[in-house]
């Protein structure tokens, strides 16, 4: 039976059957033909030849070199130097030739910087990460300032007429202990991960009730009239590099301060630190002796690199400031500060 739009039969194959503009009735296949602005092209039957003057879009795209075709677009290029920086969205190496002479906005603003400036920059940084010790410090004494809330919220009267003086202390002391235990376990270190910030954090408050116990347990001692129980040192350098890492600031800084020979004993600081640090220990027994010592070794090789960054920025000051009078561009700053003698 024949119909409008032509006769149903598969004696074409396949290909008719595949393609609807093949079951069209002749007729309306020419009025179409005849009618629409666009050729149709039977994809099936016939493949259009390239133009190499106007090339597809693949070439246009790159895709038609090796490496990038369609079936690896996603490889990974063979050079140790990515072709195109980490912020392109193709990192195949497509549009290398766009991303030549790219500089990201950190270097830009870098380079711009005066030396005042990149001075300013190391004291800001120094400044945040002591202020991040206090935050981590607070963290790890919340038991202890909640304790002070609820003695004077809910407190007895003669506590709260004593201004709750044993929570208070309490809080006090942990904050400052805390505080100290992160610097000297590598805190104001730069960068650090978050992991590692977790870690510190959490052997610092580890030391802090290890501390408490130690204390307890000569104070229970002291009242029955024995000798004060011993213990190994509280700051251990095998158990705290298997705490932090092999990696960690704890660990670069003891290496640091090995391999430029500082000492942190007490005989190698100032004669005018001597004398504050002996007055300052004079009172204690010999477990805070002890562990008093230690922080101050442990927070002196903190500091090692914080000194290396003032340093580093302070030579590139002095750099900068010979280049430009080599220039014949020293500026009034930079000859008083050679009259000075900054540049010895």
């Amino acid at each position: 039976m024949g119909w409008f739009w032509g006769n149903s039969d598969n004696s074409q194959g396949s290909t008719a059957t595949n393609d609807p503009y093949s079951k069209l009735d002749p007729a309306l296949r020419e009025f179409l033909e005849k009618e629409s602005p666009l050729k149709y092209i039977d994809t099936q039957r016939q493949t259009p030849a390239s133009d190499p003057s106007h090339p597809d879009y693949r070439a246009q795209l790159g895709l038609d070199k090796p490496g990038v075709n369609q079936e690896n677009q996603n490889a990974a290029p063979r050079a140790d130097k990515p072709a195109v920086p980490a912020e392109s969205l193709y990192q195949d190496g497509r549009y290398a030739h766009l991303w030549a002479t790219y500089r990201p906005e950190s270097e830009i603003q870098t380079a711009s910087k005066s030396d005042q400036d990149r001075m300013r920059d190391v004291f800001d940084a120094y400044s945040e990460r002591k202020a991040a010790i206090g935050r981590a410090a607070i963290e790890n004494c919340v038991m202890e300032q909640i304790a002070e809330k609820e003695c004077f919220t809910h407190g007895s009267w003669a506590k709260r007429m004593t201004m709750c003086r044993e929570e208070n202390r309490a809080f006090l002391r942990c904050y400052e202990m805390q505080s100290r235990f992160l610097k000297a376990l590598g805190y104001l270190s730069q960068p650090r991960s978050a992991d590692e910030e977790e870690r510190i954090q959490m052997h610092a408050d580890k030391l802090y009730q290890q501390m408490l116990d130690r204390e307890a347990a000569a104070e229970l001692a002291k009242k029955e009239g024995l000798e004060a129980p011993k213990a190994a040192p509280l700051i251990n350098e095998e158990a705290t590099t298997k705490a932090l890492g092999e990696d960690s600031a704890w660990s670069r800084t003891r290496k640091q301060a090995a391999e430029k020979n500082i000492s942190t004993a007490l005989s190698s600081f100032a004669p005018e630190k001597q004398a504050a640090i002996k007055e300052r220990i004079k009172n204690m027994n010999p477990q805070e002796k002890e562990l008093e010592l230690q922080l101050i070794a442990a927070e002196t090789r903190a500091q090692l690199e914080y000194a290396d960054q003032v340093k580093g920025a302070m030579d590139q000051d002095k750099q900068d400031r010979a280049a430009r009078r080599e220039r014949g561009k020293e500026t009034p700053g930079d000859t008083l500060k050679r009259l000075w003698g900054w540049d010895r």
